[in-house]
């Protein structure tokens, strides 16, 4: 019902109820008990309208701040999932972030550990380098060693070869000279 219809009926009430008590006034002073009751009972008929329309009003009115509390809870609900979905969203993207950073932390690890490892494969490396020099120097030295003292061994049976050709030389001569005396 409308606002215009409202007010067309409260009107129309109104008039009923005015038009029931002329009625009932009129009979009462001509003595007429028919009208007097007619207007009692028009009256009582508006009266009854009017409280039809009150309930109607009233029941409209309900209807209406039904209606909006509905609109509102559906705004609120709406506004509350929204929040909700933020929130989750929210989380979700934290637990994102803190895989992601757990991912970057291990993999900052792994090139931490591959990088002391490379460093300690470079250190052992250049540390046997150094061992095989040094173990080489110390096999140039034996070498060396030992050569001197096969030079020397050799400069010594040479001396003694040719102490003992000498040595031959003299006897041989000896002898000759013997067998020349003889």
């Amino acid at each position: 019902m409308t606002d215009h219809d409202k007010a067309g009926q409260a009107r129309e009430g109104l008039m009923d109820t005015v038009k029931g008590k002329a009625k009932e006034v009129f009979g009462a002073v001509t003595g007429n008990d028919s009208l007097t009751a007619e207007g009692q009972l028009q009256q009582a008929e508006a009266q009854r309208r009017k409280e039809a329309n009150t309930v109607d009003a009233v029941a409209e009115a309900e209807a209406q701040e039904a209606r909006s509390d509905f609109v509102e809870a559906k705004r609120e609900g709406a506004q509350e999932r929204a929040a909700v979905n933020a929130e989750a969203a929210a989380e979700k993207r934290a637990v994102e972030d803190q895989k992601a950073a757990q991912k970057r932390a291990a993999e900052q690890e792994a090139h931490r550990k591959l990088d002391q490892e490379r460093a300690q494969a470079e250190l052992d490396a250049e540390r046997k380098a150094q061992q095989a020099k040094a173990e080489q120097r110390a096999e140039i030295r034996d070498a060396d060693s030992q050569l001197a003292e096969a030079v020397e061994d050799h400069r010594e049976a040479v001396q003694e070869s040719g102490a003992a050709h000498a040595e031959a030389a003299r006897i041989r001569r000896q002898a000759e000279n013997l067998n020349n005396d003889a």
